[in-house]
């Protein structure tokens, strides 16, 4: 960038050269951390010229075997002009940093979020540094240091993901190209179904269709968009209460299903006889037995899915279980097993709810990726 000819050393005005700077800064910035998996990913995965995921190759960056959090990087790229305006500090080059962080912060949740859905495992990153009680634990546990594990008070610590260096070894300006084989794909047909649990023993794999999927999603218009990143949030959330919370994730793998099927049957239209109330005066859809309007939530339900995942003989008795399950949550004292007490009372029939809850949040992926799919363009 020039001076301007008039402007001497000493008579520079610097807010006329930061303004001119901040003009010529790039648009297109290109930005890599470190986020995490349950379960370990071996090789590289990159959508066009979008972004990129790869195991950590950072050759100070702590990595540990044992951890049930397994780092990796993503790299990813993010418009400027795209940073909105922020204005709830005092000081302006702090609203314009909170702005462009905010950018790439929004970049950051919307791909580790697709990808949660798309494949079959949660990417994810620390979005809080909490501080909890921790205690000392080495690599190898031995006769030689047993003693001094189990005589090492607790400590208090951050959960925090960090090593001297790590702001110098994230800077790039462009993308990386990591010497790794390309992860590995498979059929979509049976992705969801083989296998779908989270496993440090195994690698992250992808389905076939994922660039597809992917180039789908980036099309939507704002409208669109608007629903699809609910339904995703939506299954996220499902996905990160699975264990601790498990009546809510199984609500939210379903309610994700909800979502997409209310923006699908949006044209039809519903007449009350009572606008306090709504209570039905005509309706598109009619109850077979008595010829009244009805709402039809469940056979909107039962439609879609039959449109986008399978209309198979025995798929309505299965979406009607899932669809009962959630109803009994919501609308009664019905928690699963295990829920709210302790209890290893396991028989087959808290087996088969368990399994239910895993087939619900597999669902609300199929749901999604074969609406992206199968959607008119």
């Amino acid at each position: 960038m020039e001076i301007p000819e008039d402007c001497t050393h000493d008579k520079v005005n610097f807010a006329f050269v930061l303004n001119q700077f901040k003009k010529s800064e790039p648009l297109k910035k290109f930005y890599r951390t470190i986020i995490f998996s349950k379960t370990p990913l071996k090789g590289l995965y990159r959508y066009k010229d979008e972004f990129q995921i790869y195991p950590l190759n950072l050759k100070n960056a702590p990595n540990q075997s044992n951890v049930s959090d397994i780092p990796l990087i993503i790299e990813f790229w993010y418009d400027t002009k795209d940073n909105a305006k922020v204005t709830v500090f005092d000081y302006q080059n702090l609203n314009e940093w909170a702005s462009e962080a905010s950018t790439q912060l929004n970049r950051l949740i919307q791909i580790t979020n697709l990808l949660s859905v798309i494949s079959n495992y949660r990417f994810f990153y620390y979005r809080v540094v909490d501080a909890k009680w921790t205690k000392y634990f080495p690599d190898d546990v031995n006769d030689s240091n047993r003693d001094e594990i189990n005589n090492s008070p607790s400590q208090w610590s951050l959960v925090n993901y960090y090593y001297p260096g790590i702001s110098e070894d994230l800077q790039i300006s462009e993308f990386a190209k990591p010497d790794f084989p390309q992860v590995k794909f498979y059929e979509q047909n049976f992705y969801y179904y083989y296998n779908p649990v989270e496993n440090i023993q195994k690698p992250i794999t992808l389905p076939h269709t994922i660039n597809l999927i992917l180039e789908r999603y980036f099309s939507l218009n704002n409208k669109e968009r608007n629903v699809v990143d609910s339904a995703i949030y939506q299954i996220c959330n499902a996905l990160d209460l699975f264990s601790t919370m498990k009546s809510l994730s199984f609500f939210s793998a379903v309610s994700s299903i909800e979502t997409l099927v209310n923006y699908e049957f949006r044209d039809e239209i519903l007449e009350y006889e009572c606008d306090q109330c709504k209570s039905l005066k005509s309706s598109s859809r009619i109850c077979q037995k008595c010829g009244k309007p009805t709402w039809g939530v469940g056979a909107k339900f039962r439609e879609f899915l039959f449109k986008y995942v399978s209309k198979q003989k025995d798929a309505k008795k299965f979406y009607n279980s899932i669809y009962d399950i959630r109803s009994k949550i919501t609308h009664t004292e019905y928690l699963l097993h295990g829920e709210n007490f302790m209890s290893f009372d396991l028989t087959d029939k808290t087996k088969e709810i368990n399994l239910r809850h895993l087939e619900a949040i597999q669902l609300s992926r199929r749901s999604l990726v074969n609406w992206l799919l199968k959607k008119d363009t």
